[in-house]
């Protein structure tokens, strides 16, 4: 097992391969296990961290620190003890909240961003909301901080040297313990063919529920982008249904996928998911795409049951006046976990990592606006 120290807390990771950093960012349903497939497609061009939040997985169970900005500061000290000045980052479901609002924070550190199975939820005001972008503009950029040699660093791995060397290094890493139980894993299920899955229906989405006024933000103010109330439907979801049943939803009990998130999902402090999403407002995540200088790619299943895809005013809002660096792909027939059941999955994510221009990323999928 990885781990590093911050603040007194221990937080695991798992890393593999060589070359320019890219960190994986978990969501509500699981650790860092699930992104093992993506870890391996793309360990001989990158060095692939993936991480546990805080209350997940082999992370430090602390209740104080489940907040929002709790976890985005995570992603920050994790860069820095680690010796990353900048990575391309990954998040899904709840992850992706984490690192879009850590782009719009730290924008000369995210080259890149993708975002997979996101809270991307319709407000009801679209038509008249005035897209952020219009109205305010993220501070200017931080000067990167700097870069550190790695810290407290522990490994229970008989290659620990192999994971303490620099960034840089042209080496392929040894992998943990637990990584090399994870690639076993992952090689056996490749042996045997998945039988056809049959999509459960997906629910509809539970009404909003208005919130208080989340803290100001001192880079962008709540004012400066539109007055409006709170909405938070991904609190909502969570005092309605437990994770379990939330993994119910994604996978049968037949598959695979289900039995091994399922060790995961036990690991989870059941008060971290809400922690993190008790400041959520969903107009607010969409103002934060428009935002965004860097190239960002949005991935959804079209048949998620757990975070219910964008709708058409949803993708027009957080594409608008965008269209170069905004690419928006619809998946047909994925649900919850495209980096588990869908092949296009990591095609997209290796194009995303290497093509200059993303709009150039071949996807038959890709949402385009309608003119009216």
């Amino acid at each position: 097992m990885s781990a590093i120290t911050i603040n007194g807390d221990l937080i695991h990771y798992e890393v593999l391969g060589r070359g320019r950093p890219v960190i994986l960012v978990h969501g509500l349903l699981g650790s860092w296990r699930y992104w093992v497939p993506t870890m391996q497609h793309l360990q001989l061009k990158y060095r692939v961290y993936a991480l546990d939040l805080y209350g997940f997985g082999d992370s430090a169970k602390n209740p104080t620190k489940y907040t929002l900005e709790h976890q985005i500061a995570l992603v920050e000290d994790f860069m820095q003890q680690l010796g990353l000045p900048k990575v391309v980052l990954i998040g899904h479901s709840v992850g992706a909240i984490v690192v879009t609002e850590f782009a719009r924070r730290y924008p000369d550190r995210v080259p890149r961003l993708l975002v997979v199975s996101a809270p991307l939820f319709d407000p009801g005001d679209l038509e008249h909301r005035t897209p952020a972008a219009r109205k305010a503009l993220a501070r200017p950029p931080q000067p990167a901080p700097e870069v550190k040699a790695p810290v407290t660093v522990s490994e229970t791995s008989p290659e620990p040297a192999a994971l303490i060397t620099s960034p840089n290094a042209p080496t392929i890493m040894s992998p943990s313990a637990a990584m090399r139980a994870a690639l076993i894993e992952a090689a056996r299920a490749r042996k045997s063919a998945a039988a056809p899955v049959t999509t459960p229906p997906t629910p509809a989405p539970a009404p909003p529920e208005a919130k208080p006024p989340m803290m100001e933000d001192m880079t962008l103010k709540r004012e400066d982008i539109i007055e409006a109330p709170k909405q938070n439907p991904l609190q909502t979801l969570l005092n309605g249904t437990s994770l379990d049943a939330l993994l119910g939803k994604s996978f049968r009990r037949s598959e695979p996928s289900f039995e091994k998130l399922s060790v995961d999902v036990a690991k989870t402090d059941q008060r971290a998911p809400n922690g993190v999403v008790s400041t959520f407002d969903s107009g607010s995540m969409l103002d934060t795409f428009q935002l965004l200088q860097m190239p960002v790619v949005i991935m959804h299943g079209t048949d998620d049951p757990v975070l219910p895809p964008p709708n058409e005013d949803v993708w027009t809002y957080i594409t608008k006046d965008k269209d170069a660096s905004v690419l928006a792909i619809p998946l047909p027939g994925a649900r919850h976990f495209p980096m588990l059941e869908d092949d296009r999955f990591q095609r997209i994510v290796t194009e995303f990592l290497e093509v200059p221009d993303i709009s150039k990323i071949e996807v038959k999928e890709r949402w385009r606006r309608r003119t009216r």
